[in-house]
C-alpha cells in the first residue's frame, strides 16, 4: 500500500508496572509526559480515563501521576507511554507544563498561596482535589483564583498535603533567542548565501 509522505513506522512503547495498596494516590513516573493523554492506563485491566480517572504533573524534574481515587489493595496498574517526544522534557520555566501545589489543610485556613502567579485566573486553567475529591471552580463554587491566591468557600479539612491544585498552563515565560548565540551548523545551508545573493542583485539593479 502506497503512502503519502513517509511509511509509518512502528516501535515499542515503554512500559511501567504499579501496585496499588489501597490508600495511595500519587506515583513516581518513569518519564515526563506532556499530558495525560499521553499515557494508557490500565488498572486490574480496566482503561482509565485521562483527567477523569487521573493526571499527570512533575516536581523538581520528576513526574507523576495523580489517581482521583487510591488503587485498591493489590491491584496492578500498568501504564503505556504513548506520547514520549525526541525532545525530552525539561523542569524548566520555559517550558509550558502542568504546575502542582499541595497544601495541608487545617479546618479552619482558606487561602492558600500559588508558587506561581496562574496566567489567567479562570477556573477552567485548575484541577483542585479535596482528599482526592475534584472541586469545580467559580464564583459560587469549591473556589476561586486571584493573582496568586487560591480562595475556598468553605476551609477545606485537616491533612497532610490533601489539597492538589494543578494550574494547567501554570507557566507564563517565553523563550527568546539571545543574540549571537546561534552558530552556522544550527542554519541550513545556502539560506544566508541566498538572502546575500538576493540582496547583491538588488543593489547593483539600483545601481
Amino acid at each position: 500500500m502506497a503512502y503519502i509522505g513517509n511509511e509509518p513506522s512502528y516501535g515499542v512503547f515503554d512500559r511501567q508496572i504499579l501496585a496499588g495498596d489501597g490508600t495511595t494516590t500519587q506515583y513516581n513516573l518513569d518519564f515526563l509526559v506532556a499530558q495525560p493523554s499521553s499515557l494508557l492506563v490500565s488498572m486490574d485491566g480496566i482503561i482509565q480515563e485521562p483527567e477523569y480517572s487521573y493526571t499527570t504533573g512533575q516536581s523538581a524534574g520528576q513526574g507523576h501521576i495523580n489517581f482521583s481515587e487510591a488503587p485498591d489493595n493489590g491491584a496492578r496498574l500498568f501504564l503505556i507511554y504513548m506520547g514520549r517526544q525526541l525532545l525530552t522534557a525539561q523542569a524548566s520555566t520555559a517550558l509550558n507544563q502542568t504546575h502542582l501545589d499541595e497544601f495541608n489543610g487545617n479546618a479552619s485556613t482558606t487561602a492558600f498561596s500559588l508558587t506561581k502567579t496562574p496566567v489567567s485566573a479562570a477556573a477552567l486553567n485548575f484541577m483542585v482535589y479535596i482528599d482526592n475529591v475534584y472541586q469545580r471552580g467559580g464564583t459560587g463554587l469549591a473556589f476561586t483564583v486571584s493573582g496568586d491566591t487560591i480562595t475556598f468557600t468553605s476551609a477545606p479539612p485537616s491533612g497532610t498535603k490533601n489539597i492538589q491544585v494543578y494550574q494547567l498552563n501554570g507557566i507564563n515565560t517565553l523563550n527568546t533567542v539571545s543574540d549571537g548565540t546561534i552558530s552556522v551548523a544550527k542554519v541550513q545551508q545556502g539560506v544566508f548565501d541566498q538572502a546575500e545573493d538576493d540582496a547583491t542583485a538588488l543593489a547593483i539593479a539600483l545601481g
